[in-house]
C-alpha cells in the first residue's frame, strides 16, 4: 500500500521531522528489565494496593472548587487527594474540572499529585490521563487542531501524525502522559453526536489516519521526551447506535463487526503498538462490551494479541446495573467487568468499585491472580512511560506549547481540510468585490472550534483567546473592511431580519452565508433529525432569491440536510470544525489564496432517511430511490482540473499470496498548482456475501504544477481484498476484481479461493 512520505510534508510545510531508529537488541533487554521490575513491585503489593492501581478517579473527586469559566480558579482538596493517592492507593486520575488550566497550574496540580504518590509504600507514580482529541485543548495556550473528521478530509496521514506529535509534546510539558485518543470508530451513523470525532466512514481511511495519529503520539519509544501513550477508542462498535443516540444499542452482524469495525483497532495494535484501549460504553447485539469476556479476553487478548491496558469509559461499570440491566448491583457489575477483562475502571467519583473488588477477592469470587494480570499491564505502562524515573512536567518542553511550528501545522491542516463541494465559477471571489457576509456561524469562534475545546462541550466563550479569528474577521482582512457588509440574518435556530440580509445581498457582488451547528458531544449532542434548522435554510433562501451569487459555507458537527439550498447556491464549501485557523482557511479558499484540496471522508446525505454509505451493496441501488447522496464519499473540487489516464495493472491473474501493482497517470490540466487525491477503489464482482459496489484500498495525495503529469503507483495485496464470510472466516474467493481510479477501470482474476488470510 502506498502512504505519504514525511519528506512531502516537510517540503511543503517546512516541518522538522524527527526519525527515531529502533535497536531491537537494546529494546529486548529493556523489556526484560521492565518485566523483572514489574514482578518485583507486584510481589510486594497488597490486595488493597493492587485494587487501587485498577481505580481511576476524576479530578473533581479530589478537588475543593471548580474552574467553571475564565473568572474562577480550581483548587485541589489536599485531604481528599491524600486519601485517594496515599490511603486508597489510587493508580490513575483524569480529566479537568471544568475548564482548561494554564500550563503553570497544570504543572502545580501534577506536581502535588506525584509528590503524594512518592509517599506511598510502593512508590508507584500516578498515571494521569486526559482527552486531548484535537490538540491539548484542556490547557490554555496549547495548539488546537481541526477535529478528526476535518483531518480525514485532508487524506494526508502525515498531517495526523504531526498533530499527534505536537499534542504529545504539549501534554508532556504539562505533566500528562496519557491521551484518550484517537477515535477508531467508523463514522457511518451521521445522527451520532460524536460523528465529528471520527476519521469518516471508510475502514481504510480511518485506519491510516488513526494509525498515523498513534505514531505521532507514541513515537517509537513512548517514554522518550515528548511522547505519550495513546488510547484507541471506543473498542468497538460504539459509533453506530441504531437510534443514532449516544450510548444506545448497536445491532451489527457478526461478519460486519469483524470486517469493518475491528480492523482499525487491529491495525493500530499490530502496526503502531497501541498501548491502551478504551471500551465502548454501549452494547452490541444486546451484549454490553465492558462486561463481556468473549470480546475483551477471547477476542481482544487471545485472538488480536493486545497486551496493553484496557480502561472503561466514564462510569461504565455502574451502567451495567442502571443502564444495561445485566447486573443486579454494583458488586455483581464489578465482578462481571473485571472478569471480562477490564484493567482500569474509570469510576470516576467514589470508591465503590475499590471496596467491592477488595471484598470480591477476599470472598474468593475474583482470584488475586486476575488482579495481577491487570496490575502487571498498568505497571508496565507506567515504567515504559518513564514515570518511575520522572513523573513530573517536562520543563524543557514548556517553550514548545503553542509554538510557531505547532501552530503552522494546525493552520496547514485546516487549509487542506476545507472541501469545495459546488462551484459554478463564482469562486474564487475577485479582489475588490463587494461581499455580504451573513449567517449565525460567520462570526463565532465557538462554532468553528467545536466541542472538546477548553471545556467538555466547548461552549464557555470566555475561555477562547482574543486572537481567535472567525470567518468574518478573515474575510474582512482579505477583502478590505470597506468591501464587506455583515448582517447576522438569523441565529442557529431563530430567523432574524431576513429582509435586511436580502437588501444587503442585492447591494453586493457576492454573498457568503455561513451556516453551522452549536458544538455538542456525547448525550448533550443527541438530535432528532438531520435537517438543518429551518431558520438557517430560510436565511440562505432569502439571499439566494435576490439573484446575487451566493456561497454557502457549512460549519457542522455532522452532515445536516441542505438539499433545498445546495442545488441553488453558486458554491458550497464544507468547513467542518477546523479550529483556530478555520476563518483564515475558509477565507483563503473563498478568495483563491488557497487552492482547495479537501475531499469528503463520508457520504453527505441528500435526505434525512437515506443514509447509505459509499460502500453499499448493489441491491441498494435498485428502484427509483436508489443511492443518491448530496455529495459522494471522496468528492471535492479544485481551482484547477485533473485527469487520470492509462490505468494499468501489473498482472492479469493473481493468487491470495500475490500483490497487484496498480499504476495510473495523473495530469494537472488547469492553470494553477493543485493537490489531487488519487484513490484506488476495488470491487469484487461476485461473492458469497453481497459485495460492496466498491471499497477504498489505497490513496495518495499528489501536488502537480500546471501541465504536469505524474505516474502514481500502488501495490494492493490480494489478502487486503478478503471479506468475512458467514462462518466468521476471512476469505478471498476466486473471481473477477475491478479496479477503479477516477473514471478509469481495469480488471484482474483471482484464480483460487483462500481462507484465514488475516
Amino acid at each position: 500500500m502506498k502512504t505519504f512520505s514525511g519528506s512531502r510534508l516537510a517540503a511543503r510545510f517546512g516541518l522538522a521531522l524527527v526519525i527515531l531508529w529502533t535497536v531491537p537488541t537494546a529494546l529486548a533487554q529493556s523489556r526484560a528489565e521492565v518485566d523483572a521490575r514489574v514482578e518485583e513491585i507486584l510481589a510486594g503489593m497488597t490486595v488493597e494496593q493492587k485494587v487501587g492501581e485498577m481505580t481511576q478517579l476524576t479530578l473533581q473527586a479530589v478537588s475543593a472548587t471548580a474552574a467553571t469559566d475564565e473568572t474562577t480558579q480550581h483548587a485541589l482538596d489536599l485531604d481528599k487527594l491524600r486519601e485517594a493517592v496515599v490511603e486508597r492507593h489510587v493508580g490513575s486520575l483524569l480529566n479537568v474540572w471544568d475548564v482548561a488550566f494554564t500550563p503553570e497550574y497544570w504543572a502545580e496540580v501534577i506536581t502535588q499529585i506525584q509528590d503524594l504518590a512518592a509517599e506511598r509504600e510502593t512508590g508507584v507514580p500516578v498515571l494521569y490521563g486526559i482527552d486531548a482529541v484535537h490538540g491539548h485543548h484542556y490547557m490554555q495556550g496549547a495548539t488546537v487542531f481541526p477535529h478528526n473528521l476535518a483531518l480525514a478530509a485532508t487524506f494526508e496521514p502525515d498531517l495526523a501524525r504531526a498533530a499527534g506529535r505536537a499534542t504529545a509534546v504539549e501534554m508532556r510539558a504539562s505533566g500528562i502522559p496519557w491521551n484518550f485518543s484517537p477515535v477508531f470508530d467508523l463514522g457511518r451513523q451521521p445522527l451520532w453526536s460524536r460523528f465529528f470525532e471520527t476519521f469518516g466512514e471508510d475502514v481504510h481511511l480511518v485506519t491510516e489516519m488513526g494509525v498515523a495519529t498513534v505514531e505521532g503520539l507514541q513515537g517509537d519509544d513512548v517514554g522518550a521526551p515528548g511522547h505519550v501513550a495513546a488510547s484507541g477508542k471506543h473498542f468497538y462498535g460504539y459509533s453506530t447506535p441504531t437510534s443514532g443516540k449516544d450510548r444506545t444499542p448497536a445491532w451489527i452482524p457478526d461478519h460486519v463487526q469483524r470486517e469493518y469495525y475491528l480492523e482499525p483497532f487491529r491495525a493500530a495494535i499490530e502496526r503502531a503498538d497501541l498501548r491502551t484501549l478504551m471500551v465502548n460504553s454501549g452494547s452490541i447485539n444486546g451484549v454490553p462490551v465492558h462486561g463481556d469476556a468473549a470480546i475483551l479476553t477471547d477476542l481482544l487478548r487471545q485472538e488480536m494479541g493486545f497486551e496493553g491496558v484496557v480502561v472503561t469509559d466514564w462510569a461504565d461499570i455502574d451502567k451495567l446495573v442502571n443502564h444495561h440491566r445485566v447486573a443486579a448491583d454494583q458488586r455483581e457489575a464489578t465482578r462481571m467487568a473485571v472478569m471480562a477483562g477490564i484493567d482500569l475502571a474509570m469510576v470516576p467519583y467514589d470508591y465503590a468499585f475499590t471496596d467491592h473488588l477488595i471484598a470480591l477477592v477476599e470472598d474468593g469470587e475474583v482470584p488475586e491472580s486476575r488482579l495481577d494480570e491487570s496490575v502487571r499491564r498498568i505497571l508496565r505502562l507506567k515504567l515504559d512511560l518513564g514515570l518511575f524515573d520522572d513523573p513530573y512536567p517536562a520543563q524543557d518542553l514548556v517553550e514548545e506549547i503553542g509554538s510557531p511550528a505547532h501552530r503552522a501545522a494546525s493552520r496547514r491542516a485546516a487549509e487542506e481540510a476545507i472541501t469545495l463541494l459546488e462551484n459554478d465559477g463564482t469562486l474564487p471571489i475577485a479582489r475588490g468585490a463587494r461581499v455580504l457576509v451573513t449567517g449565525p456561524a460567520a462570526d463565532d469562534a465557538v462554532i468553528q472550534h467545536g466541542s472538546w475545546t477548553y471545556s467538555w462541550q466547548g461552549t464557555v466563550r470566555g475561555m477562547y483567546p482574543d486572537t481567535a479569528r472567525t470567518v468574518l474577521t478573515s474575510i474582512r482582512d482579505l477583502a478590505g473592511d470597506d468591501n464587506v457588509t455583515f448582517v447576522p440574518g438569523a441565529t442557529l435556530t431563530e430567523a432574524g431580519d431576513l429582509g435586511a440580509a436580502a437588501e444587503a445581498a442585492r447591494a453586493a457582488d457576492v454573498a457568503v452565508v455561513v451556516l453551522g451547528e452549536w458544538p455538542t458531544t456525547e448525550q448533550p449532542g443527541d438530535i432528532e433529525t438531520l435537517d438543518m434548522p429551518a431558520a438557517q435554510i430560510a436565511l440562505a433562501e432569502a439571499v439566494i432569491e435576490t439573484g446575487t451569487p451566493t456561497v454557502v459555507v457549512l460549519l457542522e458537527n455532522r452532515p445536516l440536510i441542505v438539499r433545498a439550498i445546495a442545488e441553488r447556491a453558486a458554491a458550497v464549501v464544507m468547513g467542518y470544525q477546523t479550529g483556530p485557523y478555520a476563518g483564515d482557511a475558509i477565507a483563503g479558499v473563498l478568495f483563491g489564496e488557497v487552492n482547495p484540496s479537501g475531499r469528503l471522508p463520508f457520504t453527505y446525505p441528500r435526505f434525512a432517511n437515506s443514509l447509505a454509505t459509499y460502500d453499499h451493496t448493489q441491491s441498494e441501488e435498485t428502484g427509483p430511490h436508489g443511492f443518491n447522496p448530496q455529495w459522494p464519499f471522496g468528492h471535492g473540487l479544485s481551482y484547477t482540473t485533473f485527469e487520470t489516464s492509462n490505468l494499468r495493472l501489473g498482472r492479469e491473474t493473481a493468487t491470495a499470496a500475490d500483490a497487484v501493482e496498480v499504476s495510473v497517470d495523473v495530469a494537472n490540466t488547469g492553470d494553477r498548482e493543485g493537490d489531487e487525491v488519487v484513490m484506488v477503489f476495488v470491487r469484487d464482482l461476485v461473492a458469497s456475501i453481497e459485495p460492496a459496489v466498491r471499497r477504498l484500498r489505497a490513496f495518495e495525495k499528489v501536488t502537480l504544477a500546471p501541465g504536469e503529469q505524474r505516474t502514481v503507483s500502488f501495490s494492493i495485496p490480494v489478502q487486503d481484498l478478503a471479506f468475512v464470510d458467514r462462518t466468521g472466516e476471512w476469505v478471498v474467493e476466486a473471481g473477477t476484481f475491478e479496479v477503479q481510479v477516477g473514471d478509469e477501470t481495469a480488471s484482474f482474476e483471482v484464480t483460487s479461493s483462500a481462507s484465514g488470510t488475516r
